[in-house]
């Protein structure tokens, strides 16, 4: 399974940080500095947790098993909020 953005949302860097729009709900997100690593990635295109996780344990000293945790969390967050979606 890949994760991917959704075209319900529109991001864009301001003073050094990452905001996204979600346009249908109209709100504003946020994310901190790992959360901003993640969603850089999968803006150059759909990303496996794996493949995240490996992009945040060669920039974090992380143990593998809570990176993948912590990434699922945020993953489920965010397709809750529909800003990323699952695909094959």
């Amino acid at each position: 399974m890949k994760y991917q953005l959704t075209s319900e949302q529109i991001s864009s860097k301001v003073a050094g940080e990452t905001v996204i729009l979600n346009h249908n709900k109209g709100a504003y997100y946020g994310l901190d500095e790992v959360g901003v690593l993640i969603w850089d990635t999968l803006e150059q295109g759909p990303q496996t947790i794996e493949a995240l996780c490996e992009v945040v344990t060669n920039e974090y000293e992380v143990d593998p098993g809570d990176c993948q945790s912590d990434i699922d969390a945020l993953l489920q967050e965010l397709i809750s909020e529909g800003l990323v979606e699952t695909i094959q």
